[in-house]
C-alpha cells in the first residue's frame, strides 16, 4: 500500500508540472580572478561637465554566483578636497625633508560601497551596480562596460575602459564605458586576498622590487580638456630612491626634468615621495617641481597628490599600482582652495610592470 501511495504522489507531481529547484550555474570570474583594485573617473571637458570631475578608487570583489561588490574612496572636484600631511619624509641627501601630503579620507577605510551583478563574455565584463552598501536600491542602476585583457603568465588580469589606452595628447572623451558619468577606468585582478597582510612594504618596494620599472598611463582633466600622458619615472627603479629612517617612505630628486618656472628657470629638478598608508594595499605618492617652492623648504601649494592601491598577483608579488590624482588648486599664499578649477588636476592612472601596461602614450 505504501508503495502504491508513493507512485500516486509521483504521478500527481508529474501531472502538475512541479519541478525541482534549479541549481545555480556558476558565473565565470573575470579572467578567473576574484579580487580587483580599480580606478574609475568621471573626467570630461569643462564644456560638458563644467569641471564637475570625480574619481573613485577601490576594489571590486567578484563572486561565482554573478554578484559583485565594491568598497571605495571618492573625490569630487567641485568639493575642492584639501591636502593633509601624512608623515614627514626625512630621506636625507639632496631630498628635502618635507611632509608627504594626501587626501585626509585616504588615511582611513573606504567610505563608499555598491553591490551589483556582472556578466562576462568574450573579452568583456559588464558590471551593473544596483544597491548601496546597506542593500538599498539605487535610484537608477549604474552599468560599466569593461574590456578584459589576459596578461602573460595568467597570475593577474586587466580590465580597462574604451579610450583609456592610446597616444599622448588631447583625448576625445568616449561615451561607451558607462550609462552614467564614468568615462575612464583601469583595474587589475588576482586571487590574492585584499587584506593588509598581502601588501608590499615601502622597504620591499625599494629593495625586493627596486629594479623594476613601473610605467603606465595618466588620463587627466585639466585646463578644461582631457589629456593622456605617460605615468611613472622612465629608467628609474625605486632602488635609486632614498629611504626614510622609519622605512615607511622614500624620496628622490629627479634631475633635469621638464619643470619650467618663469621665476626660477634654472631649477629643473622634480621632488618625489612615496609613503605607506594604513588600510590594505594603500600607498601615497606626491611630487612637485622644485622651482615652485621658491625660497621655502617645501612646496605645499599645488603639488600633485595621488592615492594608489597596490596590484598584487596570485603569487603575492607586487606588479604596480592603480590610482587617482585629486589635486585641488589652492591660493599659494593661504593654501586655501580658490575655485580655480581649470588649474586643478583630476586623473585616473596606472604604474605597472611591462606585461601589465597595454599600449603606452608616446
Amino acid at each position: 500500500m505504501k508503495r502504491l501511495i508513493g507512485w500516486i504522489v509521483l504521478g500527481l507531481v508529474a501531472t502538475l508540472g512541479v519541478t525541482a529547484p534549479a541549481v545555480p550555474v556558476p558565473v565565470e570570474l573575470p579572467g578567473g580572478k576574484a579580487n580587483w583594485v580599480v580606478s574609475v573617473g568621471g573626467l570630461n571637458t569643462s564644456a560638458v561637465n563644467n569641471y564637475a570631475n570625480w574619481t573613485r578608487l577601490g576594489w571590486y570583489i567578484f563572486a561565482a554566483d554573478g554578484t559583485v561588490r565594491t568598497n571605495y574612496w571618492t573625490w569630487n572636484q567641485r568639493d575642492e578636497p584639501g591636502r593633509v600631511d601624512s608623515m614627514v619624509a626625512s630621506c636625507g641627501g639632496d631630498v628635502p625633508t618635507c611632509a608627504v601630503q594626501t587626501m585626509g579620507s585616504f588615511l582611513t577605510g573606504p567610505t563608499g560601497e555598491f553591490q551589483g551583478t556582472y556578466k562576462t563574455s568574450a573579452g568583456k565584463v559588464d558590471v551593473t551596480w544596483t544597491k548601496n552598501g546597506a542593500g538599498t536600491a539605487l535610484p537608477k542602476p549604474l552599468t560599466e562596460h569593461w574590456s578584459l585583457d589576459p596578461i602573460p603568465g595568467g597570475k593577474v588580469a586587466r580590465i580597462s575602459s574604451d579610450g583609456y589606452h592610446g597616444p599622448k595628447g588631447d583625448v576625445t572623451v568616449p561615451t561607451t564605458f558607462s550609462d552614467y558619468s564614468a568615462t575612464f577606468g583601469i583595474g587589475y585582478g588576482s586571487n590574492a586576498p585584499l587584506s593588509a597582510g598581502n601588501k608590499a612594504s615601502v622597504t620591499d618596494i625599494r629593495t625586493v622590487y627596486g629594479q623594476d620599472e613601473y610605467l603606465g598611463t595618466f588620463v587627466t582633466a585639466s585646463m578644461g580638456a582631457v589629456h593622456r600622458e605617460p605615468s611613472g619615472m622612465k629608467a628609474t627603479g625605486f632602488d635609486q630612491w632614498r629611504s626614510c629612517p622609519s622605512g615607511k617612505c622614500v624620496g628622490i630628486r629627479e634631475k633635469n626634468t621638464g619643470c619650467n618656472c618663469t621665476t626660477l628657470p634654472t631649477r629643473k629638478d622634480r621632488i618625489r615621495y612615496m609613503a605607506d598608508a594604513p588600510p590594505a594595499r594603500n600607498n601615497i605618492y606626491t611630487y612637485w617641481c622644485e622651482c615652485l617652492r621658491q625660497n621655502a623648504d617645501c612646496y605645499k601649494a599645488n603639488n600633485h597628490v595621488q592615492s594608489l592601491l597596490q596590484i598584487i598577483d596570485d603569487d603575492r608579488k607586487l606588479q604596480g599600482w592603480v590610482g587617482v590624482e585629486t589635486s585641488t588648486h589652492v591660493d599659494p599664499k593661504t593654501l586655501e582652495p580658490d575655485q580655480d578649477y581649470a588649474h586643478a588636476y583630476w586623473a585616473v592612472l596606472n604604474m605597472v610592470t611591462p606585461d601589465l601596461r597595454g599600449p603606452q602614450p608616446s
